[in-house]
């Protein structure tokens, strides 16, 4: 029996409630708060009120903080977990390229807090539709193309390591944990084979400054018409066409292949590292890129639920599952590994979907209502990083 095997909905009794230490770490985070609220906020004479506001695939928790002047974030990222100076540090380098992130208040390194600007609740999910996307995506791509000019030599490198560490998350735990394949030698060497190419063809392509997880969910829109950036601190020195997969393959939303391949030529046309490469190479840097990216996400979500307890990802599984189809059908070279998913795995994810989407609806049944509405396969959390 496979962990997912042993997949249910706890009753509403059942749900966890704070422990005492994460009592103890709320009530000394409002007192964080509020030590940096005053004297500038002298008449709050009381704890502040934090009010949760949702978490993401990390470790961080957020709370808004409501203050005359409108209202902040406090943030408490576990020192032992989350790289708060990371956060920090690229927030730095990002608004220095004139990129809206939000603006830090203040920061307690050793306790993992931080006050920050609130962007609010709308995604740019949340404006998604047929007749908005061309307009959206075109911002979102030109925004991009900026953000892609930062400097970025001081980050780490998306090297072959970690893009292998990251495709090994499929194996581990989508194929073998949520489908209970035990992969066979011959098996584990044709996947190795896949990931030798995607790998190649990954460092083969310029590096720049990538977000990691530029996607609908990580671009807030903003009063002023800016598109507020979130949930960068992962950011590398990497492929460049990394953020374009993120956010014209997204796992939380899908368009027509036509409509992708049309942003993709736009983008490639007004990009300074992409312009002079012909198109069919960038194409396939895009797809198998695409591919590598959604392979580890498999993982992640499966990951997030069976680990951390988090099943808010797994509705995202199906589509994501079948952009990986969609380019091993596409491409001699991932013949054999489209045929092996499509037989090996497909129905048995049929069969575990039906359970675990019953699950995850429930789950949300029993959480405050999303404010987000979507095209495609929703997942409804606040920040969505899938690095962690």
């Amino acid at each position: 029996m496979t962990p997912s095997d042993q997949i249910r909905q706890p009753s509403r009794q059942e749900l966890p409630q704070l422990s005492k230490p994460e009592l103890a770490r709320r009530k000394q985070l409002a007192q964080w708060v509020q030590q940096q609220l005053v004297p500038a906020e002298e008449h709050l004479t009381d704890a502040v009120q934090l009010l949760p506001v949702g978490g993401d695939a990390g470790f961080r928790s957020y709370y808004r903080i409501q203050i005359p002047q409108g209202s902040l974030l406090a943030v408490d990222a576990p020192p032992e977990k989350e790289d708060t100076a990371a956060f920090v540090s690229i927030a730095g380098m990002l608004s220095d390229t004139g990129i809206r992130v939000p603006q830090l208040k203040a920061v307690d390194y050793d306790q993992g807090f931080m006050l920050i600007e609130d962007f609010g609740d709308t995604l740019l999910l949340d404006q998604l539709d047929h007749h908005s996307v061309d307009a959206i995506y075109a911002d979102a791509l030109s925004l991009l193309r900026t953000i892609q000019v930062t400097p970025s030599d001081t980050l780490p490198e998306y090297d072959e390591t970690l893009l292998q560490t990251e495709l090994r998350l499929f194996r581990d735990w989508f194929v073998q944990q949520l489908i209970g394949i035990e992969l066979t030698d011959e098996e584990e060497k044709l996947f190795r084979g896949l990931d030798q190419m995607l790998i190649a063809s990954a460092i083969e392509q310029p590096s720049a400054f990538i977000h990691r997880d530029y996607h609908s969910r990580n671009l807030m829109s903003l009063p002023d018409n800016q598109i507020g950036v979130i949930d960068f601190q992962g950011a590398l020195h990497g492929p460049v066409l990394y953020d374009a997969v993120s956010l014209l393959k997204d796992c939380y939303v899908s368009w027509p292949e036509d409509q992708v391949e049309g942003w993709l030529q736009d983008f490639i046309r007004q990009h300074d590292l992409l312009k002079e490469t012909d198109w069919a190479t960038c194409q396939r840097w895009f797809d198998w890129l695409g591919l590598q990216r959604h392979l580890k996400c498999l993982g992640i979500f499966t990951r997030l639920w069976l680990r951390d307890n988090k099943p808010q990802y797994l509705s995202a599984i199906p589509a994501t599952f079948r952009y990986v189809l969609e380019v091993c059908q596409r491409y001699p070279a991932f013949e054999q590994h489209g045929q092996w998913l499509q037989q090996r795995v497909a129905p048995l994810l049929t069969q575990k979907m039906a359970d675990i989407t019953a699950i995850a609806a429930d789950n949300v049944a029993e959480r405050p209502a999303s404010t987000s509405s979507t095209v495609g396969t929703p997942t409804g959390t606040e920040g969505q990083s899938v690095n962690s």
